[in-house]
């Protein structure tokens, strides 16, 4: 047997194991994101419930390169739309249809341009500092809002009404699981070798 023949092996293997490895990742993160979505808090009067889908976007964004990030979120909204209205015993939105036709379609639309932004300047830095890893996840996340706090104006109430019912109830959670996740990210070190790769 010859050295190219047996170099040439090892790098098909490689690149199955690769390959295996990012559908892996794609297919956790979609079905994480599903999870996250039905730990929720109902906040009284209002219709945007709080969960823990900010966290797992970040983590998606920090951990994955920008085309797995992008078909993860990708994969959740399809999984999402396939089990909404009750079709399915395997719930991806929040009570089956949150995100569809309610308050939150906003903010599951902004999962995806978040996850990218995320993803994509993480990747330019040289170093990896936790004050980095902080503003980065901020920005994502202030993207999240945007977007939900965008549709809210659009099609409950007004832009004041908006800020008030999607913005500010949030922004303390928000900076708490923004810190949970820039620990997660920076402290462990495993960016270093997963944003890398």
């Amino acid at each position: 047997m010859s050295l190219t023949h047996v170099s040439k092996n090892y790098l098909s293997h490689s690149v199955n194991r690769t390959l295996l490895r990012d559908v892996a990742l794609v297919i956790g993160f979609a079905l994480a994101l599903g999870a996250s979505a039905q730990w929720k808090a109902i906040l009284p009067g209002n219709p945007v419930p709080m969960t823990m889908q900010t966290v797992v976007v970040l983590l998606c964004g920090f951990w994955l390169r920008p085309r797995l990030a992008l078909s993860a979120v990708c994969l959740y909204f399809v999984l999402g739309l396939a089990t909404a209205g009750g079709f399915s015993k395997m719930p991806f939105f929040a009570a089956y249809r949150a995100g569809v036709s309610t308050a939150t379609l906003g903010y599951i639309a902004g999962f995806l341009p978040a996850a990218l932004c995320v993803s994509f300047l993480i990747r330019q830095m040289k170093q990896v500092t936790l004050p980095r890893v902080l503003a980065v996840g901020a920005l994502g996340t202030g993207v999240i809002f945007a977007f939900g706090v965008a549709w809210i104006a659009m099609t409950l109430t007004n832009l004041d009404g908006a800020i008030s019912m999607g913005l500010m109830p949030f922004v303390v959670p928000a900076m708490i699981k923004l810190c949970v996740v820039a620990g997660m990210v920076s402290g462990g070190k495993l960016v270093a070798g997963m944003i890398r790769s």
